[in-house]
């Protein structure tokens, strides 16, 4: 691994780079990897390119890790959205564009269960009831 590496002009540097077992046959449980002089940690999961990656493909982690990322966008936004001087039409559009996008990257590549539709959907909801706020239900 480390003669390959530097044939093409790489150096293997040991305290970042980990390794992780995917599929359904996991022979090697050592939490620690070595080669020659170097050692390896184990990993059961690291994000790759905005998706997080898991040993055995979990995407209900995913799902909570993109609810997760767009959690931080709305409580960065939060006050723009309580705001009374934008107009309810403005602050959708601002999470159209803004919170929706963190939310559903790569969502085209998720297997959904129930449980993780109703997760999404709550958040959804979440965000639509800070932006048009109560509805009342018939007149008392």
């Amino acid at each position: 691994m480390d003669r390959a590496a530097r044939r093409m002009g790489l150096e293997i540097n040991q305290t970042k780079t980990k390794y992780m077992i995917c599929g359904t046959k996991k022979k090697y449980v050592e939490n620690v990897f070595k080669v020659k002089h170097m050692t390896f940690e184990r990993a059961n999961s690291f994000v790759y390119l905005g998706t997080l990656i898991t040993t055995d493909n979990n995407t209900s982690a995913k799902i909570n890790n993109r609810i997760t990322l767009a959690n931080r966008s709305y409580f960065g936004l939060v006050d723009i959205l309580k705001g009374k001087n934008i107009n309810r039409k403005y602050k959708v559009i601002i999470y159209k564009t803004l919170i929706k996008p963190v939310l559903m990257f790569r969502a085209e590549t998720w297997v959904l269960s129930k449980a993780d539709e109703v997760r999404l959907g709550v958040f959804e909801r979440k965000i639509l009831r800070r932006i048009y706020g109560p509805i009342c239900e018939g007149a008392i």
